[in-house]
Order: structure tokens, then sequence, then C-alpha cells
């Protein structure tokens, strides 16, 4: 018993000395402006802020129509993967919804299911090669056809049409930290890495992004990792609820409970020599890290800190080491276009 409440207090003070420490590196870090110092980039990554990307056809809806179905139209979506996650059916990120709203479907001749469309087929993603050429991401098209106006109109009317995507997907990242075999700094070991400051990190093309990655040391064997998470896209994220239908992934609500939630994973690339531990990520994964779900403040960047104890001894007296992040969410986004509906002579 005594042995478990020494084990507790030596925890509770080894997350008191991380807060400390998580709050002077974000002090420091939001007071200057200037490049992080052993900082930047891990190269491979493609990077970009955009996950799939979404654009109405010129003409696809008209700009123009008659009401009384005079005018049958189509809409049409381009829909391109823009980023490096494979999606669709049969990958990790199984779902992408195409749907129109904004209208109701049926005075165009359309229902409920009829005004939405799941994808059966997946997009490869973008990705940057060995020699440095680029594979963009597939392209594919969602057509919404036979739509008209049914009823009779005094006047003009416009309405805006909304194309909504909503889809899952993912944000890789990795960084690099610093272990040493004994706690001593030294100016002779910064061109290889040193054990407080930023650490270089690199992320995937997707609107989410592991930013601001600072390293401090705690004891011999063990370093704190202080990351954020932030959004660089132009939609909304969402946790991977199982939907009632068609209408309720991402719905754009505020009271959505669903609305800037996430799961976080964070694993170490070398297996069984880490025990990693992140405050508010309470699940071990297989790969030897970590994983839970967490809540944004209205999408507000989110820091997060962890612990990585080194559980095997080391002839290595400093050598750099890769941590891995994946991000996993429900991403939605929309264009809208105008729609003037005349009246018929």
């Amino acid at each position: 018993m005594k042995k478990q409440v020494r084990q507790n207090d030596s925890y509770v003070k080894l997350i008191l000395v991380a807060l400390i420490l998580f709050s002077c590196s974000l002090f420091t870090s939001c007071s200057s402006n200037n490049p992080e110092v052993g900082g930047g980039e891990i190269g491979g990554f493609l990077g970009g802020d955009r996950g799939l990307a979404i654009q109405l056809i010129d003409g696809a809806p008209p700009s123009v129509i008659q009401d009384a179905s005079l005018t049958p139209f189509s809409v049409v979506f381009a829909i391109e993967n823009l980023g490096e996650a494979k999606i669709g059916p049969k990958t990790d990120n199984p779902l992408i919804i195409a749907r129109l709203m904004g209208i109701n479907p049926k005075d165009f001749s359309l229902t409920l299911d009829s005004a939405t469309q799941r994808l059966k087929d997946g997009l490869e993603n973008a990705k940057r090669n060995i020699d440095g050429s680029i594979t963009m991401g597939e392209i594919t098209h969602v057509a919404f056809d036979n739509l008209a106006y049914i009823h009779d109109l005094e006047t003009t009317a416009s309405l805006t049409l909304r194309g909504e995507l909503c889809y899952d997907y993912e944000s890789y990242a990795t960084a690099k930290f610093c272990m040493k075999k004994d706690f001593v700094e030294s100016a002779e070991d910064a061109s290889i890495c040193m054990l407080r400051g930023p650490r270089p990190y690199g992320n995937s093309g997707a609107p989410l992004h592991i930013t601001g990655v600072q390293q401090a040391p705690i004891n011999k064997d063990t370093i704190q990792i202080n990351f954020v998470i932030e959004h660089f896209g132009n939609g909304a994220y969402f946790y991977r609820n199982q939907p009632k239908d068609d209408y309720d992934a991402c719905e754009f609500n505020d009271m959505n409970p669903n609305m800037y939630k996430l799961e976080v994973i964070v694993e170490p690339v070398q297996k069984g020599t880490y025990e990693i531990k992140c405050m508010r990520l309470d699940e071990a994964t297989p790969e030897g890290g970590v994983k839970g779900v967490v809540r944004t403040n209205l999408d507000a960047p989110l820091p997060l800190s962890c612990f990585i104890k080194r559980t095997k001894p080391t002839e290595q007296r400093i050598y750099e080491d890769l941590l891995k992040f994946t991000l996993r969410y429900r991403y939605g986004e929309f264009v809208e276009v105008p729609l003037l509906i005349q009246a018929h002579p």
C-alpha cells in the first residue's frame, strides 16, 4: 500500500513539473515571432491544408432556370483528394457523402434520399515520391440529375444552392525527439539535438495539423513532449459517430456534440523501447502508444502534453528518435452558388 502511495505521489509530482514546463514553453513560443531555433520541418510529406476539395462544375447548375419544371438541370460535384490520406470504402476512411442543401428537395423533383449520395469508390491520395516528384490525388464526379423547379412563380426568385461534402479523413505527422544516456547538455551536442527546446516535425496534407512541438527533460530516462493541434482547413471537423442517416453526419451546428471533436493517436516509431503517457489520452495502442478522443474549444488550438520514458538501457550517449501522430476525424465543407428562378411568361 505504501509503495502504491509513493508511486502516486511521484506521478503527481511529475505532472506538476510538466505543467510548469509546459506553461513556460507556451509563453516563450507565444511571445516571439522568430522561427523556433532547433525546430523546422521534417521532409517527406507533401503537406498542405486540404483533404478533399469540392467544386461545382460550371453550368451544372445553370445560373438561371425557369419555373414550372420548364428547365431540367443537373448539379455536378468535382471532388479531388488533395491530401495524403487514402479515402473511401475498404480504407481506414470509408465515408464520403455528397449532398444538396439550401433547397427543399421536393421543390426540385427530388426526395431527401435522392438529394444525397454516398460514394462507392475510393480516391487515392496525393503524395511526394522518393525522387521528389509529386503524384496528384484522384478526382471523381458526382451528378444529381433531373432537377426542375416544379412551382409556378409570379416573379423572379433567388435561392442559394449549397453543395456539401462530408468525409472521413486522417492527418499524419512525425516529430523528432532527443534522448541522452545522461542528463547533461553540452554545446557539442547541438549539431545532433538538445534535450530542451523546439523539435523538428512534419505534417501530411490535411486540414488538421500538429504544430509547436517542444521538448523538455524530466529525468535521465524521461522527457516531456508538448504539441498543439491546429485547424487550417476551410470547413469543420467532427467525431466519427455512427450517423442515423446521411444528414446526421457533419451537421454544421455549434450545438452538435460531435463538432470540434477528434481522435488523437501518439506512438513511437521504435516499438518496445519507450513507455508513453499523454494527458487526456488514456487508451493503449498495440503499437506501444496511446490514444483518446479530445474536444477543442470552438475550434481553438488545443495544446497536449506527453511523457516518453526509455524502458531499456542504452549505450548510445545521445541520439534522435521519432514519434508519429495520427489525427482521425470526419470533415465537412461546402460551396455555394446563387440560383435564379424566373417566372415563365
